[in-house]
């Protein structure tokens, strides 16, 4: 298949389920915005599931290789490292915005874990791993004198949990696909 009529796929896919999740989205929808027939859907995915699966595969792939992938943890001041880090994730979204909103509904709503808990044990360790990488060797010399570092890196790490956490509270009433 040519690539363009496959990104069409992916983007309609993507989208579909974005916006509903996997129990109310809809392959009648998915073809008809891909502009296919659904014959040739099914002809490569046995069904939603396998369907389902497969976007979640693609968009982690995604994520990995055009985000995650290029981040370089080298630099030992941490709001540079950190700065540089918003700006790759930045730049792999307005690369393919679909992969990280599909991602991010997943995340948030968890309806379809149980259909693919080793794909979301897979987004977990790479969300671990970056936050690991993120905070190793980090030169700690630019950090206040009178407060300890560990102490300083963990009030960073409970900031972004928590501002995480009130993100996803937020995102949960939204429709991911019109958020700016």
């Amino acid at each position: 298949m040519e690539p363009e009529k496959q990104q069409r796929i992916w983007d309609a896919v993507l989208r579909e389920f974005a916006a509903k999740g996997y129990r109310d989205a809809s392959t009648n929808r998915i073809v008809e915005d891909a502009g296919i027939g659904k014959g040739m859907l099914f002809y490569y995915f046995k069904n939603k599931a396998e369907l389902f699966r497969s976007a979640l595969v693609y968009c982690l792939d995604y994520i990995e290789e055009e985000y995650v992938r290029r981040l370089d943890f080298s630099e030992p001041d941490f709001i540079v490292r950190f700065s540089k880090a918003v700006e790759a994730k930045m730049a792999a979204y307005l690369r393919n915005p679909l992969p990280f909103t599909f991602l991010a509904s997943f995340h948030i709503n968890r309806e379809a874990v149980e259909i693919a808990p080793d794909l979301y044990s897979r987004l977990q360790e790479m969300e671990n791993k970056g936050m690991q990488a993120l905070f190793a060797d980090v030169d700690v010399s630019l950090f206040r004198d009178d407060v300890a570092p560990e102490h300083i890196l963990n009030i960073i790490r409970w900031v972004m949990d928590g501002w995480s956490q009130d993100i996803i509270a937020h995102l949960e009433r939204e429709a991911l696909l019109d958020y700016d």
